[in-house]
């Protein structure tokens, strides 16, 4: 703001001329240097400040997402500890490994697990199938024993018990006829007093014996036919089904037990670890640990399923990386990366986006829970042999690229209420306020689509306070 001053005399006009014009000699010097950026001193009744100032360039503009990340090999093949636990929380101690960074061949030696407790187990489970087995001998033995005593009833003792009771019935048949006759011929002797009425009597009684032992034969034989000859049957029969019940039940036994040993038996060939692909021994670390120390090496303790050697294939090599949620939006398969590994600075590398995960990673602590990050995969073109996976590099992803583009630094640009502005500095000492269309940026710079012309000058520092005070953004009119 400038203060309102009383009407000069004409010396006094004439010096302000002056100085006025020597003021204009020196800023038309200063604004025909070519340089990007200039510094221009204005003096006013308010305090002075410094200008520096910019032109807007016609360039190719290019927006990179730069993040660290450490290398994988994406054809990796994990080898596992693959002994059961007898619980959750139990671990195998390895013997004998292999050395870090070998090379090794399919079917080549890498791990021996300690198998003293299975070796032991083993010799257990051996007896305890001992067991079984005879159990089973025994139970098959009953079985056919008992199919032999149904066989020997059904066509022996029942035949033979059957002709004794019809022999014993023909017998008392024959019995019976020969008391009749006796009685009657006892009668005729009788009415004619040669025998007694005690004898008569006598063979009557003889008769009615007779009589009841043929009745007695009878209900044996039909008994024996009906009743007896079906209960055994059915007992019989009830032994060998028992027998075969439990006959089952002891070779399933067996065959659990024989289960447990082969299983016992695998579980100890497994302590025995080899290679199954190529490639170079590298030690499973503690990744989600800040620590470096690794946890794979002789005696070291290994739980079931825990990764012990990764054997990577150094011809499929990505770096993953991890992107803030503001800058993942950015990034999309198929986008171009430089590479530079802090191993070899030297090698440039180049690398394709294959993967960008859709979900955020997990948080590292529950301190760091706000901040969401995403994976990306890159996958390195013509990776060297030297790649070893773990190596920390810098991925430069190319996320945009438009050919000769008027630009300006993003810290020349100021915005209000949705709207773009930049400071124009005038000859006068003031400073022009002027609305841009702004289109894409990136990290340094922005693309003017307009409201500026390639070589114009804009204010650098437009943060600066003096400066912001001396701008109108109110009185711009809209594009």
């Amino acid at each position: 703001m400038h203060n309102r001053r009383k009407r000069p005399g004409f010396l006094q006009t004439t010096l302000v001329v002056c100085i006025t014009a020597s003021i204009a000699a020196v800023l038309l010097m200063r604004f025909s240097d070519t340089s990007d950026e200039k510094a221009l001193a204005f003096f006013d009744d308010s305090p002075s400040y410094e200008i520096l100032t910019t032109s807007a360039q016609q360039s190719d503009f290019e927006h990179f997402v730069v993040e660290r990340g450490e290398l994988l090999s994406s054809s990796n093949v994990e080898v596992r500890c693959l002994v059961k636990g007898r619980s959750s929380s139990s671990s195998i101690n390895i013997l004998e490994i292999v050395p870090e960074g070998t090379w090794v061949q399919a079917g080549d030696f890498l791990v021996k697990l300690d198998d003293a407790s299975l070796q032991k187990q083993l010799v257990q489970q051996q007896i305890i199938c001992s067991t079984s087995e005879s159990a089973a001998i025994e139970a098959k033995a009953d079985l056919e024993s008992a199919r032999l005593a149904l066989h020997e009833y059904s066509e022996g003792t029942f035949i033979e018990d059957l002709a004794k009771q019809q022999s014993e019935v023909f017998v008392a048949e024959e019995n019976l006829r020969r008391a009749e006759e006796y009685l009657q011929y006892s009668n005729r002797l009788a009415e004619r007093g040669y025998i007694p009425d005690a004898q008569l009597d006598a063979d009557q009684f003889a008769l009615e014996k007779a009589k009841k032992e043929l009745g007695v034969a009878k209900t044996k034989l039909e008994v024996l036919s009906k009743f007896t000859k079906e209960k055994m049957l059915t007992q019989l029969e009830a032994k060998i089904q028992t027998a075969e019940a439990r006959l089952r039940s002891r070779e399933k036994t067996l065959e659990l037990e024989n289960k447990e040993l082969a299983e016992v038996e695998q579980q100890i060939a497994l302590c025995t670890i080899t290679a199954p692909v190529e490639g170079q021994v590298v030690y499973e670390q503690n990744r989600r640990s800040s620590s470096t120390t690794i946890l794979i090496e002789e005696g070291a303790p290994v739980r079931e399923r825990q990764v012990i050697i990764n054997l990577p294939d150094p011809s499929k090599m990505t770096v993953v990386t991890k992107v803030h949620e503001s800058r993942i939006g950015f990034i999309a398969q198929g986008q171009v990366a430089e590479l530079r590994l802090d191993s070899l600075p030297d090698i440039p590398l180049t690398g394709t986006v294959v993967e960008v995960s859709e979900y955020p990673l997990p948080p590292i602590s529950v301190y760091m829970a706000h901040v969401k990050e995403y994976e990306v995969s890159i996958q390195i073109d013509n990776p060297p042999r030297d790649l070893r996976p773990g190596m920390t590099a810098e991925a430069k992803i190319l996320v945009d690229r438009l050919d000769n583009v008027l630009q300006l630094p993003i810290e020349s640009v100021q915005q209000r209420n949705g709207k773009f502005f930049c400071a124009i500095p005038s000859l006068t000492g003031k400073i022009e306020t002027r609305e841009l269309k702004i289109g894409k940026s990136n990290e340094t710079s922005l693309i003017v689509e307009s409201g500026l012309e390639e070589g114009e000058q804009v204010v650098l520092n437009i943060s600066d306070e003096g400066i912001l005070e001396q701008m109108e953004f109110s009185k711009v009119s809209t594009l």
